[in-house]
């Protein structure tokens, strides 16, 4: 699958933002062009370079709505796209009813409620940050006091009364971006001000800079005003390094702070007041700073970037469940592509292929990285484990785990879907059940009709609740065993599906694994006696 996706710039807040969404969604091919409302010639030329190379876009999410509104007008081929708008800002919503965009992202409360009474569809998708990168400073507070600031030197953000109020106070101002105004520049009073950046964005220092900054701030100030922002994420980052924040109630700060708990509310009638109180009060600052962490713990932006694949799909397949079709492999990269080939083939269009590569050290993920270029089927490709171990509990269960679908279908890599395969699966999902489909073999379907898991599906909130597949069988000849008799006392139904139907392309050898097989059935003997 081919995603389109259009920040401002690559280098600020909407860019990282964007660098993290294409980071941590590998299932998906992203074109990832910056294309800002004051140069929409240069991105419009790159983007018009993929068209006319032939490469289809499956899904196109723009950044910023006045860049993706000029490049509708330059190429109207673009219009016939589904499209889901994120909006950085608060003080443009109403510029427009939004009917030209498919879908709505919005980071706050504030916002998903403004906009939800003007278009149908609009999900509400929070900030991430990097919280690896922006980890707790435990060594706190920094020997000299600061009031710290970081962001772009514009007027909504405040920083001339940032400075003012703190050399009332006798405080220094530590803080770091670029002038982005240099008029304003002029206005701020640099008395007690050290600022780390130049003028425009050539300016900006490097990104370890500004994570080390933090260390040297007592507190920070978020200052934003006019409804101009969403986060914003220096706001976020401070939370995770463990300094104490005062804000505005703007942007993400409605959301996140419980004011007096995890962080201050100020405005500009009690901002002198509050920064004396918590800039003086240690025992204050310790408790804001730690329970703001526990707050921003929940905001990683793996999880903002895993919220908008769900919304990708959702926008795509707005009536199918999405089926997740998990298959784990070692060494069999021939055999596999023809499994690839036959989900591509279905024509269920809300679906998306899981590989757990399980230690092969063959052309396994040569062949799935080709495969997801040339696909509309989004592929994950994962490696599990090692190849001296027998690992196919745990390379399904990690596959389970990284799916994104209502529906688990666990298929071997020895097994091709037959027609109509997922659209039967679609229709045959029970909740407390667990389906299993009949297989072709030699061109006929096999007699057999008891219960074998590699070509079985079940809704993933029963498979996570329900202990996902035991990783003690660690052999050969277990699992399918363990999964009734564990499923059957947890009265889960067990249903033989024979309209679904997958064809063998490649035939199993379970009788060179005797050896593995009554070890299997004696660790079973032992787990349930």
């Amino acid at each position: 699958m081919n995603i389109l996706i259009t920040p401002d710039v690559h280098e600020w807040a909407i860019g990282n933002l964007t660098k993290a969404i294409v980071k941590h969604n590998k299932r998906f091919n992203f074109y990832n062009i910056a294309v800002h409302p004051r140069g929409v010639a240069q991105g419009f030329m790159e983007i018009k370079k993929i068209f006319d190379e032939g490469i289809k876009i499956d899904l196109w999410h723009p950044q910023y709505w006045h860049s993706a509104n000029q490049l509708m007008e330059m190429m109207p081929e673009l219009r016939e796209i589904p499209k889901i708008l994120t909006h950085h800002n608060h003080y443009q919503l109403d510029e427009s009813d939004w009917k030209n965009y498919d879908m709505l992202a919005i980071p706050t409360s504030w916002g998903f409620e403004k906009l939800s009474a003007k278009h149908p569809n609009v999900v509400k998708i929070p900030h991430g940050i990097n919280l690896d990168r922006f980890s707790f400073i435990e060594e706190y507070p920094p020997k000299e006091p600061a009031v710290g600031y970081v962001g772009r030197v514009v007027p909504h953000k405040n920083l001339h009364i940032i400075c003012s109020v703190a050399k009332e106070l006798g405080y220094k101002v530590i803080g770091c971006g670029f002038v982005d105004k240099p008029d304003y520049w002029e206005t701020v009073p640099k008395d007690n001000l050290e600022f780390h950046g130049g003028f425009g964005r050539q300016g900006m220092m490097p990104p370890n800079f500004e994570t080390e900054i933090y260390r040297r701030m007592t507190v920070f100030v978020a200052y934003s005003t006019g409804e101009k922002e969403t986060g914003t994420l220096p706001l976020l980052e401070a939370m995770a390094r463990g300094v104490p924040v005062l804000a505005t109630a703007q942007g993400m700060a409605r959301d996140l702070i419980k004011d007096g708990e995890n962080g201050i509310i100020f405005d500009e009638s009690n901002f002198k007041e509050k920064l004396k109180m918590v800039m003086e009060d240690e025992k204050l600052r310790e408790e804001l700073r730690q329970n703001a962490w526990n707050t921003i713990r929940n905001y990683p932006e793996e999880k903002m970037a895993r919220n908008f694949a769900k919304a990708y799909y959702k926008l795509l397949y707005p009536k199918d469940k999405l089926i997740s079709v998990i298959i784990p492999t070692f060494n069999r990269a021939n055999n596999l592509l023809k499994v690839l080939l036959s989900i591509e083939a279905q024509d269920y269009p809300a679906k998306e292929i899981i590989v757990c590569d399980d230690g092969s050290d063959d052309e396994t993920e040569i062949v799935v990285r080709e495969a997801k270029k040339k696909f509309t089927t989004p592929i994950l490709y994962l490696k599990t484990g090692e190849k001296l171990e027998y690992g196919l509990a745990k390379a399904r269960n990690i596959g389970a785990i990284e799916a994104l679908g209502e529906i688990l279908l666990f298929l071997d890599d020895r097994l091709a879907l037959e027609k109509g395969a997922l659209e039967t699966i679609a229709k045959f999902t029970f909740p407390n059940s667990w389906q299993w489909g009949a297989k072709i073999s030699k061109g006929k379907v096999s007699s057999k009709k008891s219960f074998v898991e590699n070509f079985s599906w079940i809704l993933k909130r029963n498979f996570i609740n329900l202990g996902m597949f035991c990783e003690r069988i660690n052999m050969y000849g277990g699992l399918s065993q363990e999964i009734r008799d564990r499923m059957r006392a947890q009265g889960i139904e067990m249903r033989y599906i024979k309209e679904a139907r997958a064809r063998e392309i490649v035939t199993s050898s379970c009788q060179k694994k005797k050896n593995e097989i009554w070890r299997a059935k004696w660790l079973l003997s032992k787990m349930y006696e």
